[in-house]
């Protein structure tokens, strides 16, 4: 082995087991906002309006760019909860104003996006004046969320199911089965490829 072979395992085995300053001295900050972090979870450059609404299990990894968008400083926390080994990809954004439950071992790819309200349609009432209809978004454990999916409001993904990149899930998943598209639909099932998915 090369000494340059040597040093570069030796950076990467420092940077798997050593947290950055940066990340200890933001999670020290969160903590003191009110923010859950569970242990050996990394904090890289993420945002959060406000931290007390957040909680993230331990051993956790997320990249930079992550947005907890959460409306009601006021509203006693948590909201926006994470459970164990789940990882957040680059820019993904949570958009509550009422809960989301993020079970353990999920995989949420770069861009996805969660927001679990929308505005009145009413007609004969400027849109932005309607009060907005609320409903929980829910992962189950072991979900794999494909990149720039959109999670709409009162949806929940069941434990070890798969959404296809670009896909737009407007109603809920059952547990071990593959949808995609926009609106997201049914393709197969993760238990036997052979069995055709639910159609709920």
């Amino acid at each position: 082995m090369s000494a340059t072979e040597f040093f570069q395992r030796l950076w990467r085995s420092l940077e798997v087991t050593i947290p950055p300053p940066a990340s200890v001295l933001r999670k020290a900050v969160w903590r003191l906002r009110g923010a859950s972090i569970g242990p050996r979870t990394r904090l890289p450059a993420c945002r959060a309006l406000w931290p007390h609404q957040v909680r993230l299990g331990a051993d956790c990894r997320l990249q930079p760019g992550v947005f907890f968008n959460y409306d009601h400083y006021w509203t006693p926390g948590p909201s926006i909860l994470v459970g164990d080994r789940v990882f957040i990809g680059s820019r993904v954004e949570f958009n509550i104003q009422g809960r989301i439950e993020i079970g353990d071992d999920c995989l949420l790819a770069s861009g996805c996006y969660f927001i679990d309200h929308d505005h009145g349609m009413r007609s004969g009432s400027p849109l932005n004046r309607q009060p907005n209809e609320i409903q929980p978004i829910r992962l189950g454990k072991n979900v794999w969320l494909g990149a720039r999916c959109v999670v709409l409001k009162g949806v929940t993904i069941g434990e070890g199911a798969v959404i296809g990149a670009g896909s737009v899930v407007t109603k809920s998943v059952p547990a071990n089965e593959v949808w995609a598209g926009s609106p997201a639909r049914p393709l197969r099932s993760q238990e036997n490829s052979g069995r055709p998915p639910s159609r709920e």
